[in-house]
């Protein structure tokens, strides 16, 4: 089953979709995003009943184009992990700015166990991910 959805309230720049047969989460980031819109994200995606935790996620964030979030916020976001720990996780960036933040996330959250790559390629994400 799949599942979508995408927080209009506010018109935020951030999206994700729940496929619960494929046991994936997908994420959009686009436009100019903030660090409230990343909380709002996460909370939202961890409080939705069709989440789970061992769920691989798909993180696309080719759409952003301006970053308003602090390398603070990078690092809180990064100890505060909600996926079960070693299910693989792909970040893709094609944006270098974008890119050095999710390294610098991913970097951070392996330390707590988390199990992330960042790609430029969303074909070598996917292959990576096993989809």
């Amino acid at each position: 089953m799949f599942v979508s959805y995408i927080k209009s309230e506010k018109g935020l720049p951030i999206s994700y979709d729940i496929d619960e047969g494929e046991r994936r989460v997908t994420s959009r980031l686009w436009g100019a995003v903030t660090e409230d819109e990343v909380y709002g994200h996460n909370r939202e995606l961890r409080s939705d009943p069709r989440f789970n935790p061992g769920y691989r996620q798909f993180v696309d964030l080719t759409g952003i184009t301006e970053v308003r979030v602090s390398t603070n916020m990078i690092s809180n976001t990064a100890h505060d992990q909600f996926f079960t720990p070693g299910t693989r996780r792909a970040f893709v960036a094609s944006d270098d700015a974008v890119f050095g933040m999710a390294r610098m996330f991913a970097l951070q959250a392996e330390g707590d166990g988390q199990t992330i790559e960042v790609f430029r390629d969303p074909q070598k994400a996917e292959e990576w991910l096993g989809s």
